[in-house]
């Protein structure tokens, strides 16, 4: 049974004629006939009574007609709804992104596509890489916007990454602390581990941050789960911290100074993540051409 014979009986309902019905349907007579023909031999009942001046329902054409009628009705409430996710008046887009990037970089950049797309449900999901990762796999989120995706995983679950754009990582530390007041530029090497407060293990900044300062043993008394606790520490006289660059956007808080460090290599690469076989819906890749410009 195809919608297509399904319509052809609906035309032949409404107009009460073959004749018009083919006009509709722009067929020829013999066409719907056999459109008819080929509907009845399936039901295994006759549809229509031939008359002298047109056809009437059987019982049994009256039984498909209702059918025909919300099956046909239900077909154009899904294309509208696709039409509707391509037009972005509707639709929902499911990411994730890592807790380091998200309160910096989301009110830049969800703020101008909610404005222009108010249909489009977003559904954010903040967590650590290997998390982002396992979401990804079981498409719960359609992409993600993170830092460092190790090289194995990517070949172990086929994942595509592309990147975003590279920020700078600088240092933070109190106003006082010798590491501002000298006139050089402060280099990775001049980072003291006994001072470090960094982000706990999972994160990939500080991980990033501990790889490029060569650091291996920070002190564990110096750790904290987010980067606005790593600032009050710093602001507390506690040590130094390395932070990225979008962080520091705003103004940072009261005793609290930054600077940039010597050299090109102090920066994490902001990637985007998506699984190799996936295609973006019209809404994800709308976002993403946001995100992109």
């Amino acid at each position: 049974m195809e919608l297509r014979q399904l319509e052809i009986l609906l035309s032949v309902a409404e107009s009460g004629s073959l004749t018009a019905a083919a006009k509709l349907c722009n067929l020829s007579q013999p066409a719907i006939s056999q459109q008819i023909q080929a509907l009845e031999e399936e039901i295994g009942e006759a549809l229509l009574i031939r008359r002298a001046r047109g056809v009437d329902l059987t019982a049994a054409g009256k039984t498909v007609l209702e059918h025909a009628v919300r099956l046909l009705a239900e077909r154009d409430k899904l294309r509208n709804a696709f039409a509707d996710r391509r037009e972005l008046r509707h639709g929902r887009v499911a990411f994730g992104i890592i807790p380091t990037i998200a309160p910096y970089l989301l009110p830049q950049w969800l703020g101008p596509f909610r404005e222009r797309h108010p249909g489009i449900s977003i559904a954010i999901s903040e967590s650590r890489t290997q998390e982002l990762i396992t979401q990804l796999v079981e498409g719960r989120i359609e992409f993600a916007i993170l830092s460092d995706v190790p090289e194995h995983e990517r070949q172990k679950w086929s994942l595509k990454v592309k990147e975003l754009f590279r920020e700078p990582l600088l240092l933070a530390a109190p106003v006082k602390h010798p590491l501002i007041l000298r006139k050089a530029a402060p280099t990775a090497a001049d980072l003291n581990p006994a001072e470090l407060i960094h982000l706990k293990g999972g994160h990939c900044l500080s991980d990033r941050t501990l790889r490029l300062c060569k650091i291996r043993e920070p002190d564990p008394g110096l750790q904290c789960d987010q980067l606005g606790t790593a600032l009050s520490m710093v602001a507390s006289g506690l040590g130094v911290t390395v932070v990225p660059k979008l962080a520091t956007r705003n103004r940072v808080m009261d005793g609290v100074v930054v600077r940039p460090f010597a050299g090109k290599g102090m920066f994490r690469v902001i990637a985007l993540m998506k699984r190799r076989d996936a295609k973006d819906t019209p809404a994800a890749a709308e976002l993403l051409k946001e995100l992109a410009g």
